[in-house]
Order: structure tokens, then sequence, then C-alpha cells
């Protein structure tokens, strides 16, 4: 349970980054994954994954702050927003490189129980 509307933005600002990074890359390369999975008992993951150019290690958390941006014309606030909605959602965003290159962003959130 949650604001479906934040959540939905999440989603859609994490697939058009994954898209935009994907354009410096030959069109016969390009893969974009959405991956939905429980996980544990209590939580659901979300990965949206990439092959596109990757992402510099050293800066992977730093890419989540206000006003860091790699795109030309970027205000820099997409990942700081998307941080701040799963975080008021009390789950976790991070970022990690994909195998052989790319981006994976993963999103882990706690799933509600209804009561009976």
């Amino acid at each position: 349970m949650g604001h479906s509307g934040q959540l939905q933005q999440v989603i859609v600002n994490l697939i058009q980054n994954a898209i935009d990074a994907m354009n410096s890359v030959d069109s016969d390369g390009r893969v974009l994954q959405v991956r939905t999975e429980h996980s544990g008992s209590d939580a659901i993951s979300i990965t949206v994954e990439d092959t596109g150019p990757g992402i510099d290690p050293k800066k992977s958390d730093e890419m989540f702050g206000a006003f860091f941006t790699t795109k030309p014309h970027g205000m820099g606030l997409g990942l700081a927003i998307c941080r701040m909605i799963v975080e008021r959602h009390d789950g976790k965003l991070s970022v990690i490189s994909a195998n052989p290159h790319g981006a994976a962003f993963h999103i882990t959130l706690p799933q509600m129980k209804l009561p009976h």
C-alpha cells in the first residue's frame, strides 16, 4: 500500500532515465528490463535495469543528491525526488552497475499487511 501516483512517478522516471542512458548505445544492444518480486515475506522489490553506458561506482550514492546530473539539460532533481518518495514509503532506492554494462536501480518496499 502506498501513494500510487508517487510510486508510479518513481518507476516512470527510472524507465525514462534508462531510455535516455541507452541513447548512446547501438540500437541492437539496447535492453530495458523491469522486474518485480517478493523480497522475503514482508517486502517487494522492483528493479529497473538497462544496458546503457553504466555508472561510475564512485558516484553511485552522489547521484541521488539534489542537482546532480549527467544530462546536458537536466536539472538533477529526478533521482533525489525518487529516493525521497521511496524513503517516505519506508523503502530503499539504490543503484549498482549491471553486468556486463549498464545500471540497475533497485527499489525495496515493505509489504503492508491488511487487517483481517
